[in-house]
């Protein structure tokens, strides 16, 4: 596995990592807010053995990346940042890439898409995600996600970050992968994640314009968004396909990891 910074929107630093053989078909993961690179280490482990080129980053605001202050706004700099990732996994016409898009991800591959087209991306499987922010999510927000609104937005003393960490599984996680993703998780400050939730975002016609293949998945225990959404997302997809999981929280990659990444598979292969 290698790691590198890219410069993304308005030259905020972006870590990324990459593993699996580089002539491998690219799949690039995008994690949710106040998460990090490590939500898809289920994934960078196996790109040797499924022969994928497995490329994830960390959100601005988030892990390694850089934190700037009032950099969280604007669906220009995020694009630009994922611009900057596929570009360094050398992306291309002949070589386009499967997005996986977590949470707060469909969010940021949405405003990818509307800034810069799909000419790049192949293929988006989406995790208990969301286009949309601020009002017009709010019909899909389970009410125990919505009482954590303040809390996401002031706490930097890690005890919010753990209770998401907690609803994001419904079965227990590896203690040593738990530490981890808390660990990573207390690297995006308060102000980052208030920022990122104070936005007001519908992305239903950038999606709508994509050409490619979207995989809606989503857990059917899920304690941040009602599996209404992810229904949506395929209803609102030209070629889209919704896929339900029984007994999976908000993480399919997480709980039902064998299942998904089968599905996952007949995507990318």
């Amino acid at each position: 596995m290698n790691t590198s910074q890219v410069s993304g929107g308005d030259g905020c630093a972006i870590n990324v990592v990459a593993a699996g053989p580089e002539d491998g078909p690219l799949v690039v993961g995008i994690h949710g807010i106040g998460q990090s690179l490590l939500a898809y280490q289920p994934l960078l482990d196996v790109a040797d053995e499924r022969g994928w080129r497995v490329v994830a980053f960390d959100l601005r605001g988030h892990g390694d990346s850089d934190k700037p202050h009032d950099a969280y706004g604007d669906s220009q700099l995020w694009a630009d940042d994922v611009k900057a990732v596929l570009e360094w996994a050398d992306a291309s016409a002949d070589n386009r890439a499967t997005v996986l898009a977590w949470s707060y991800g469909g969010a940021v591959i949405t405003d990818y898409l509307g800034a810069y087209g799909d000419e790049l991306v192949r293929a988006i499987v989406t995790l208990g995600a969301t286009d949309k922010l601020g009002g017009p999510v709010s019909a899909f927000v389970t009410p125990q996600f919505g009482k954590l609104g303040k809390a996401i937005m002031t706490d930097d003393t890690g005890a919010v970050a753990d209770e998401l960490l907690t609803m994001c599984a419904a079965k227990p996680l590896d203690p040593a992968y738990r530490k981890a993703l808390l660990e990573g998780a207390m690297k995006c400050p308060a102000y980052v994640r208030n920022g990122m939730f104070r936005r007001t975002l519908d992305n239903d016609e950038a999606l709508a314009s994509y050409g490619g293949v979207v995989l809606a998945t989503h857990g059917d225990q899920d304690q941040m968004f009602f599996p209404d959404l992810g229904k949506h997302l395929a209803e609102v997809a030209k070629n889209g396909r919704f896929k339900g999981y029984a007994g999976c929280g908000h993480m399919p990659l997480w709980d039902v990891t064998d299942e998904f990444l089968e599905d996952v598979a007949s995507v990318v292969d």
